[in-house]
């Protein structure tokens, strides 16, 4: 613009020898003189015409965004943009978009009032070149720009967000797209007379790229045009989830690769001929920077150990009474946990192992991966373990390594190919906890919550020194949810292709090649323990699979597995999760309990806790003395809510109830402290647990530890581990529907005081002898050392 100004003082210097800026000011009409510049001619114009229809569209961009979003002074924008260029308006804009949310909603209506100026500005953008050099042009050239501060004089009619999100403001969809519509009608006119301008044996390009740069005028525009255009698309490249950024920035990256070949052309035989140097160069470059990680690694290593305290391969100078001594390598292990706060029975099985550690082998260093921390200080969650689990844990030698990008891994994040998505999720923040700002790795990598893809990911990156062991509580995929897909049957892996042949063909198709690459990934745990016989027959079965394939032989898994584990097809070993037996096992009352259905699982949509409410109602609709007076059952749906979807899932649980008018007989309790939760166990009569393949089911150990009669889903670890007879006597109920479930309910209540005290007492028995806490540490321990003896051997476990 200060080139056009210059240009425009020396063309009236000409005519007005001696003038001076203010008479050149005066005499001349800057604004007119620009735009007629930008439209006297087709190829002026098409470049002109661009930055007039994005103007138009971004007014409605504006008026919608700025009202959903509470942007104040959005009118100062659209100034902007007209006074300064529309690019630097834009850019600015789209920055408040991302720092300010969605926070209304917009009612659906027909938005007359930004509509009718908005198309009135679209036909003075059609005049607008037909008017040069008359007396008209300067009436629509201001028409225009007046038109497109008209609409911030009104706002749209909001609403506040509903609980599912706010969505697409209402309304906005239909005034794009006919704003499109008449833009692209301008374009396609423009690109035709531009067209029909250049000679035949001209370059489109090179003639609009010649225009661009004739005059300081043109320039300005068409400049503005390109960074608007550099501007959307790199928005465009970069929102949404990782998914469609990563997929947008292959095609970008294949159309500009494409885009220059065809323009340079380049020789696509030198082309292929330069792969096998790039190939190497990749090889390369990869093996040097696993090199800089494995040492940054070392040198964050010691720096650990230092502020611990301890030392390793240092010789202890003797003294008057004792002999000089070497202090070997320290031990240290990290616990891939993600979710180490939740306060489910994962997390019990993460912390009654590292109590265990720190009682055993009390200078063990221990990491835990989580996403948790920072966010929650150590102090923190110390606390809310005592609290949860009574479980006590020395801070000593326990740090966290946080996971900022834990999001990757939640099922909320991926709306398509959720379990692909949560696997590459997995890697990612793999790469994050071993490798980032605050990454580090020890001797031993113990997934405790069943990520497998990450552990080829963990062998690659910190090489043969690291041993991987897992603790798995659920495989990813199992034959159970293949079975459910074939037969088209409604659950939560299979929701939106159980009405389709053609979906459900392709989630088979989709379903075996994960399964393939799951099996695979499970060979890469040196020693594996599964939470029940159910979860560790699944598992040996895919890995047993897996060491058929070709994968297998390809990445040289399957000659390591065999010797690490000898000649038995797999090395998984079942440990049962700990579960509070002793504490649960002290309360009394067995033959005085409250007529109470207790449900204790985190609020999962796989908990399936709407059957449970669907259960009571048909209870009450068989059985409808049940529902008031002496004979009254109420049901209690206690657990813990992790985040803002489970909480809504609770709201839509509780509109259930009120659909089904079983609300007054229903109560929630959620995120409860331990202590509450022991005192509703020590009431409570039955347990109720309605997962399908519900892997193990801690929760149903603790109810029969309680003295609850449980009531579980017949599936998985509860019908094959945990409700079965102990010493010929039976210890609780099995269903699957929702009237299954009513009707076990009703037998249930129906036993007479003895019969349910006996078997109260054997399901107490049971729990005590076969899912305490010391006979998993008795399984942990073994897998302990048959880690350590991977990375130490006998020195170790001497020291």
């Amino acid at each position: 613009m200060i080139d056009f100004m210059r240009w425009s003082f020396e063309t009236y210097c000409r005519t007005h020898p001696g003038a001076s800026v203010g008479s050149w000011l005066v005499d001349t009409a800057l604004f007119e003189q620009a735009w007629s510049i930008v439209t006297k001619d087709s190829t002026a114009w098409w470049w002109s015409s661009w930055i007039c229809t994005w103007t138009v569209v971004y007014t409605a961009v504006i008026w919608f965004e700025s009202s959903r979003r509470g942007i104040k002074y959005r009118w100062a924008y659209m100034v902007l943009g007209q006074l300064v260029a529309i690019s630097v308006s834009t850019s600015l804009f789209l920055t408040a978009l991302v720092l300010h949310p969605p926070t209304y909603v917009i009612r659906p209506s027909y938005h007359l009032q930004l509509l009718l100026p908005l198309v009135m500005a679209m036909v003075c953008i059609l005049c607008l070149p037909k008017t040069i050099d008359t007396k008209q042009f300067m009436p629509v050239l201001v028409t225009l720009h007046l038109l497109l501060l008209a609409p911030f004089a009104s706002s749209p009619r909001l609403d506040l967000p509903s609980k599912k999100g706010s969505g697409r403001p209402s309304g906005s969809r239909m005034v794009y797209i006919e704003l499109a519509l008449l833009a692209s009608v301008i374009h396609q006119l423009n690109t035709r007379q531009l067209l029909a301008s250049i000679p035949h044996s001209g370059s489109n390009f090179r003639s609009l790229c010649s225009k661009m740069l004739s005059h300081p005028a043109q320039a300005s525009i068409s400049f503005d045009v390109v960074w608007v255009f550099v501007v959307l698309l790199v928005w465009a490249l970069t929102t949404g989830s990782t998914t469609s950024i990563l997929l947008k920035a292959i095609l970008a990256g294949a159309a500009a690769t494409l885009g220059i070949i065809s323009y340079a052309g380049i020789s696509w035989t030198l082309i292929l001929s330069t792969l096998p140097i790039v190939l190497l160069a990749l090889v390369g470059v990869t093996m040097f920077g696993l090199s800089r990680v494995r040492t940054r690694n070392t040198r964050r290593r010691a720096e650990l150990l230092a502020k611990m305290g301890l030392e390793e391969n240092v010789i202890v100078p003797g003294t008057a009474n004792s002999p000089p001594r070497k202090i070997g390598k320290q031990t240290i292990i990290g616990f891939w946990h993600p979710y180490c706060n939740s306060g489910g029975g994962g997390e019990r099985v993460l912390w009654t192992a590292i109590m265990h550690l720190q009682r055993l082998h009390k200078e063990t260093v221990v990491l835990v991966y989580t996403g948790d921390y920072p966010a929650a200080s150590k102090e923190a969650i110390l606390a809310k373990i005592d609290d949860r689990f009574s479980i006590k844990l020395h801070p000593q030698y326990l740090q966290f390594i946080p996971l900022p990008s834990r999001h990757l891994v939640d099922d909320s994040y991926w709306k398509r190919f959720t379990l692909l998505g949560q696997s590459f999720g997995s890697i990612c923040l793999a790469w994050q906890g071993l490798c980032g700002p605050h990454g580090l790795w020890g001797d031993i990598f113990l997934d405790s919550m069943g990520y497998a893809f990450t552990w080829p990911f963990v062998r690659f990156i910190c090489g043969s020194e690291i041993a991987i062991g897992a603790y798995v509580h659920y495989p990813t995929v199992s034959s159970d949810m293949v079975k459910r897909v074939r037969e088209r049957s409604f659950g939560i892996e299979n929701a939106g292709a159980s009405g389709s042949w053609y979906k459900t063909q392709i989630k088979l198709i989709y379903y075996h090649i994960l399964t393939s690459l799951y099996a695979t990934a499970l060979l890469f745990s040196q020693y594996t323990m599964a939470n029940s016989s159910w979860t560790s027959a699944h598992i040996t079965s895919l890995v047993s699979e897996a060491r058929r394939g070709w994968l297998s032989s390809l990445l040289l898994m399957d000659d390591k597995a065999i010797a690490i584990h000898g000649d038995k097809p797999t090395g998984v070993k079942t440990v049962y999760p700990p579960c509070d037996t002793t504490a649960l096992s002290s309360l009394g009352r067995l033959d005085h309990r409250k007529r109470e259905l207790f449900s204790l699982a985190q609020f999962r949509p796989e908990k399936d806790h709407a059957k449970q409410i669907q259960a009571l109602a048909k209870l009450f609709e068989s059985h409808p003395e049940h529902r008031d007076g002496d004979q009254r059952v109420t049901l209690t749906l206690a657990g813990g809510a992790r985040h803002p979807a489970d909480e809504a899932r609770v709201d839509q649980l509780k509109d259930l109830a009120r659909t089904l008018a079983v609300d007054a007989n229903v109560t929630f309790l959620l995120n409860a402290p331990y202590p509450e939760i022991v005192r509703r166990l020590g009431e409570a009569s039955i347990g109720l647990n309605t997962m399908q393949d519900e892997h193990f089911g801690i929760n149903v150990v603790e109810f029969m530890a309680a003295g609850l009669i449980p009531i579980v889903h017949a599936s998985a670890g509860p019908l094959l581990d945990i409700v079965v007879p102990f010493n010929g006597q039976r210890t609780g109920f099995h269903a699957k529907t929702a009237d299954e479930f009513a009707s076990q309910i009703h037998e249930a209540l129906s036993l007479s005081t003895t019969q349910q005290g006996k078997i109260r007492r054997a399901a107490r028995a049971a729990a005590e002898q076969r899912f305490s806490e010391r006979e998993f540490n008795k399984g942990f321990e073994k897998g302990y050392i048959e880690l350590l003896r991977m990375i130490g051997g006998q020195s170790l476990l001497e020291s």
